[in-house]
């Protein structure tokens, strides 16, 4: 069961608002507001589901543009798990509730993802994705997922 943590400090409001820009650029599959969403170093990190770890911007900028060349359709909910901000960093995971099309085919999942922020310049930047498959259970007449 998920719990969702409402914002107790201003930095947490801060930290969600910047990541459900990062959420929103993906939905809109627009390159460079999701480049805005990064700090944009070579220590950044990304792990997509099913993909290479990727480290730094370049590799990160790149699989960006290859997804969003690759989805003709996008929509998001992020049910917030958890928000932890220590300072300078921040961290949230979320579950990610997807439905993509990609070449004319409909998927629906989720994602466990956690993302990492710094704050740079007062504005909190990603530097870390890591989204991964969820399993779902299944009866035991594997009639599908159990919610």
């Amino acid at each position: 069961m998920l719990h969702s943590q409402s914002p107790q400090t201003p930095d947490e409001a801060s930290v969600l608002r910047q990541n459900a820009e990062f959420y929103d650029a993906f939905a809109a599959m627009d390159l460079d507001r999701m480049t805005r969403c990064w700090f944009g170093a070579d220590s950044d990190t990304c792990v997509h589901p099913g993909w290479e770890f990727l480290v730094g911007w370049p590799e990160i900028h790149e699989s960006w543009r290859a997804i969003f060349s690759g989805l003709s359709f996008v929509r998001f909910h992020a049910e917030i798990v958890s928000v932890r901000v220590v300072g300078d960093a921040a961290r949230v995971c979320c579950v990610e509730n997807m439905m993509m099309i990609t070449h004319g085919v409909t998927a629906h999942s989720q994602v466990a993802a956690t993302n990492l922020f710094e704050r740079q310049d007062g504005e909190w930047r990603m530097v870390m994705h890591h989204g991964s498959p969820m399993a779902h259970s299944v009866s035991a007449e594997g009639a599908g997922p159990m919610n």
